[in-house]
């Protein structure tokens, strides 16, 4: 199973030991795991130290590592890249991607952005007819989604989801805290996959590079996150008791990498079927493949 590392709060030393990864406090051992079985690691506190070591072996592995501020939200990403074979051909085909490339790329994942939210939607209540609004944004996204259905659609959605909740990337309120935490968890993984299929994670097709070095990453997300909301949301009650993310609590939003992705009734581990995703995407960019093939999320639901 893959695991997350998430060391939060302070006085954490972080090395390599037998080959594994070790993480110490107090000269006392807490964590011991083979870097085969780690997903991402993900870093909150001030005086954390790691070894150069541990940042190598991590890279070796093709292991993210988040980097998170005070708040919790991750403020960084370290990636290992450079050794990828591929690297400079992929490199060339993602510079090369026409812009009416990129703005059909962008419609076709805003479109299955929404029709996953309107799944999500549809999995908890099919009384109220949102989930239906948002099928009918779907079919109203234009190239490069210039007439903004997705930000419509986010209204209806999370107001729908949550009973009037509004979306922020502060941690505020601990559904905010539990979707940026869950948010992050999914944007590791990712972003390991577009490393892992050579592409560079800072060119993508709408978020913009100036502002973002994994712009490619939280493009590819969009479509994803309605998964992170379903888990918050099937237990929500779990969730709104408590005032801050519990070790328990992040429990269930890790628990997302250890489900099943999809793709036309074949099941992929999650790792797996993040690299399908990612190549699916690099075939459709490099026009060998017309259309990107998504991978349909585990709550399934017929609508």
């Amino acid at each position: 199973m893959w695991r997350i590392i998430d060391i939060s709060g302070d006085g954490y030393h972080i090395c390599v030991k037998n080959n594994n990864l070790s993480v110490l406090k107090d000269n006392e051992e807490k964590l011991h795991a083979n870097f085969l079985d780690i997903n991402c690691v993900i870093l909150h506190g001030n005086s954390i130290t790691y070894t150069n070591s541990a940042i190598q072996k991590c890279i070796q592995n093709k292991i993210p590592i988040v980097f998170c501020d005070k708040t919790h939200t991750p403020a960084g990403m370290l990636l290992p890249y450079f050794n990828i074979a591929e690297y400079g051909k992929r490199l060339e085909i993602q510079l090369s991607a026409s812009q009416p490339i990129q703005k059909q790329a962008w419609k076709q994942i805003i479109t299955e952005k929404l029709t996953n939210q309107a799944v999500c939607l549809a999995s908890f209540s099919k009384s109220d007819n949102k989930y239906l609004q948002l099928l009918e944004l779907a079919k109203e996204v234009k190239t490069g989604d210039n007439t903004f259905r997705e930000g419509i659609g986010a209204k209806v959605y999370f107001g729908e989801l949550f009973s009037n909740f509004y979306r922020n990337n502060k941690n505020e309120d601990i559904i905010n805290s539990s979707l940026n935490y869950g948010y992050a968890v999914l944007r590791s993984s990712i972003a390991r996959a577009v490393v892992a299929c050579g592409l560079n994670p800072a060119i993508g097709v709408f978020h913009s590079k100036n502002k973002n070095p994994f712009c490619l990453v939280d493009d590819l997300i969009e479509p994803l996150r309605p998964m992170v909301d379903y888990v918050i949301k099937s237990q929500y009650y779990d969730f709104i008791k408590e005032k801050i993310l519990t070790p328990a609590l992040k429990k269930i939003l890790v628990s997302i990498t250890e489900k099943n992705l999809f793709f036309e009734n074949s099941g992929y581990s999650f790792i797996a079927g993040l690299q399908k995703y990612v190549q699916s995407y690099l075939a459709y960019i490099s026009k060998q493949q017309g259309q990107i093939t998504f991978p349909q999320p585990f709550y399934d639901i017929k609508i």
